[in-house]
């Protein structure tokens, strides 16, 4: 694959603020978030309430690990323990979604226009900087084919002047026109991530197959209709119009969960935090992580250099532990806050959370159940009951001065935002190819 050949120097990362596609990728870091990045917009799990709500996939090991015999009032017990509330109503919070403007529509319409772009195929120029040329390559070091840096024929668009391949094998291609083959010579980073190719000098055979002329599409009724599910430019624009409310009106949501469920967690007082469930979890997290670094073929510590901004492995693990230590904590008070005010959830509750969870990430019910925890559905679905009833309870505002979080718990707010930043390594990886 063209992406496995990591001669790039900058990887263009694509952050998601939630799921769009695809549940079944692991979330690694994501899998610890809830209420602070907002109970509607990401929780990845599945559940049961009691013996009569199991089915076949809750009885396996799925998802974040095995079903859980709890029911919920025995899991609501179990993480109230150790609780006392303070303050939790009454809590002040803004929400106030951001107004769509003509020219946000515009910009939807322009990258759409955008992705319509045909190219034709010029094979008498030469290559010069800013063309987008086609190629193909076979990577040797030291007369032997490493592996992911052969093309195999597929051919591969490349932007010269991009800076997205290492040294300097864009320069070298420009001057050449179509049908020459050469040698590309360069000289792997010495912090490239990759021992075997660390520092080392390689040569691209590479052949220039044409060069990729943009032909701009016509913005009109029948592009519209040859390329959306939409007839005309306006029926178009209203569906971005609305799906750019929908999306100012979670992230709205979020801020102002993430403000209520951080002042409720720093105003308690929280004991007995399961010292065993903060590391098991934090164990499974960088187990994935590795996976996923591994997959990228890329070392664990150039991982998290990259997307965390970590140095070493021990400091990146004591973070971890410390997101962890956060989300369980979470856990505790909107189980206390359950058991206070007697909310519980029954099955068609969490079934119909289930439901709206695949509909929101594009998935099948039968994808979520089989891809998460009974255990943490069940939770998620209280959690997402509790928010409510706390907002519901709070004091909104519509002006710009809302209540910020109390700064002892700042580490939990941020620690949620970047690991929900975690859940588009996937993405990320796809925009580097």
């Amino acid at each position: 694959m063209i992406g496995d050949t990591k001669i790039y120097n900058n990887i263009e990362v694509s952050i998601m603020r939630k799921l769009n596609r695809g549940i079944a990728i692991v979330l690694a870091m994501a899998m610890t978030v809830s209420m602070a990045t907002g109970c509607g917009d990401k929780k990845e799990v599945t559940g049961s309430l009691d013996s009569a709500t199991k089915t076949d996939a809750d009885a396996a090991e799925s998802g974040s690990g095995e079903a859980s015999d709890l029911t919920i009032d025995e899991y609501i017990a179990k993480y109230a323990a150790g609780v006392t509330l303070g303050d939790y109503k009454g809590i002040e919070y803004e929400y106030a979604p951001a107004e769509v403007t003509d020219e946000d529509v515009q910009n939807q319409v322009d990258s759409f226009v955008s992705s319509c772009t045909t190219y034709d195929e010029d094979k008498t120029s030469t290559a010069k900087n800013g063309d987008i040329v086609n190629i193909d390559f076979v990577g040797t070091v030291d007369g032997e084919e490493f592996e992911g840096g052969n093309t195999e024929g597929a051919g591969y668009d490349l932007t010269l002047g991009s800076g997205s391949f290492i040294d300097d094998f864009e320069e070298q291609v420009e001057g050449h026109k179509a049908g020459d083959t050469f040698d590309v010579n360069v000289t792997f980073p010495e912090n490239y991530g990759n021992e075997e190719l660390n520092g080392k000098d390689a040569v691209f055979k590479t052949t220039l197959n044409f060069i990729k002329i943009p032909v701009e599409a016509e913005y009109n009724d029948d592009l519209v209709a040859a390329n959306t599910s939409y007839k005309t430019t306006a029926e178009y624009e209203a569906s971005i119009r609305e799906e750019l409310n929908a999306s100012n009106e979670a992230t709205a949501l979020s801020s102002a969960q993430n403000v209520v469920m951080t002042s409720v967690i720093n105003k308690a007082t929280i004991e007995n935090v399961s010292e065993d469930e903060v590391n098991d979890l934090a164990d499974e997290i960088i187990t994935q992580l590795k996976t996923q670094a591994s997959t990228y073929g890329i070392e664990f510590t150039t991982f998290i250099s990259y997307y965390y901004g970590f140095s070493d492995e021990a400091s990146f693990q004591e973070y971890v532990v410390e997101v962890c230590e956060e989300s369980v904590k979470e856990k505790m008070v909107v189980c206390a806050i359950a058991q206070t005010e007697n909310i519980t959830i029954d099955a068609d509750e969490e079934e119909a959370y289930i439901k709206k969870l695949a509909e929101d990430n594009d998935a099948t019910v039968d994808a979520v159940k089989e891809q998460y925890s009974s255990e943490d559905l069940m939770y998620y679905t209280l959690a997402d009951k509790v928010m409510t009833f706390l907002l519901e309870n709070g004091k909104k505002t519509e002006s710009t001065e809302a209540a910020e979080p109390e700064a002892s718990t700042e580490t939990a707010s941020e620690a949620s935002t970047e690991a929900t930043e975690a859940s588009s390594s996937e993405e990320a990886t796809e925009a580097a190819e």
